[in-house]
C-alpha cells in the first residue's frame, strides 16, 4: 500500500541527507499519515482514511467529510474521495456535473486576445 494521504495527495518525498562534511546520501521524506474513521451523515457510514495531518486539518476546516466531498469538484479530489462523493450525489438525488477539461495556458491567452479584438471591433 502506497504511501499517499487520501486528501492531499502527499506522498513520499526524495532528498539528501548533507553531513557536515558536505557527503550527499538520498533518504526519503514520509508523510506524516493517520489511518482514521471518518463518519458519513448522508452515507450513515463509516470511512476508514489514511491522512496526513495536514489532510485532517483540512477535512476540520471545511467541516467534515461530507462537507468536504461535496465542495470540492471531483477533478480536485483523489479517487477515493471521487467515490465517496459519486455515492453520496447519487444518495441524495444530485446529478454529477461532468469535469471540465482544463484548458493550456497558451490557448487560454489566445482565446481573451480574440475576445479583446471582437469588442474593440464593434
Amino acid at each position: 500500500m502506497p504511501r499517499v494521504c487520501t486528501v492531499t495527495g502527499k506522498k513520499t518525498a526524495v532528498g539528501m541527507n548533507v553531513s557536515h562534511s558536505d557527503r550527499h546520501t538520498k533518504r526519503t521524506f514520509l508523510p506524516n499519515l493517520q489511518v482514521l474513521k471518518f463518519h458519513s451523515d448522508v452515507l450513515g457510514r463509516d470511512f476508514s482514511l489514511r491522512l496526513s495531518t495536514a489532510g485532517l486539518r483540512t477535512l476540520t476546516k471545511h467541516g467534515g467529510l461530507d462537507a468536504y466531498v461535496i465542495a470540492k469538484p471531483v477533478s480536485r479530489l483523489t479517487p477515493e474521495m471521487a467515490a465517496i462523493k459519486k455515492a453520496i450525489e447519487k444518495k441524495q438525488g444530485v446529478a454529477a456535473a461532468p469535469a471540465k477539461k482544463p484548458v493550456h495556458k497558451a490557448n487560454r491567452s489566445a482565446r481573451l486576445v480574440k475576445k479583446v479584438a471582437a469588442k474593440t471591433a464593434k
